[in-house]
């Protein structure tokens, strides 16, 4: 959670979603690189385990935006909860969306250069970054 300078909490969604607005890149990726996001792992529709490569990384959900692929996060866990029970439906019966918490570093490090980043879809909050704009020179 990140605070102000009064120790209140800030909601980084809405930051970030103010930035990108004001179409400021460079904001929204500072914001971005000094948060925290929860992201949901993929998992395997049959099983319900959660999808791992050979080397035991995961998978996390996509989805796709503008005919792009864009990772799924969340600025906070109630946007988060409020994205699974929406998609409750859709997964077997019985099973959860794990997710995991990871750095604004390791979100914007880890991101491929073919795939953009949709933050909080279904918020109010929900904001759009396509492939390639966080690119630091």
């Amino acid at each position: 959670m990140t605070l102000d300078d009064e120790n209140e909490p800030v909601d980084l969604g809405l930051l970030i979603a103010d930035a990108a607005d004001q179409n400021d890149i460079a904001v929204a990726l500072d914001i971005i690189r000094n948060g925290d996001f929860v992201l949901f792992q993929q998992i395997d529709m049959e099983s319900g385990d959660i999808e791992e490569d050979e080397e035991g990384n995961f998978s996390v959900v996509l989805a796709e935006v503008d005919d792009e692929i864009a990772v799924v996060c969340f600025s906070n866990e109630n946007a988060a909860a409020n994205f699974a029970v929406e998609n409750a439906d859709d997964l077997p019966e019985g099973k959860e969306l794990p997710s995991v918490l990871l750095s604004g570093d390791v979100l914007l490090d880890g991101l491929p250069v073919d795939c953009g980043l949709l933050l909080n879809p279904g918020a109010d909050t929900e904001c759009y970054f396509p492939p390639g704009c966080f690119k630091e020179e």
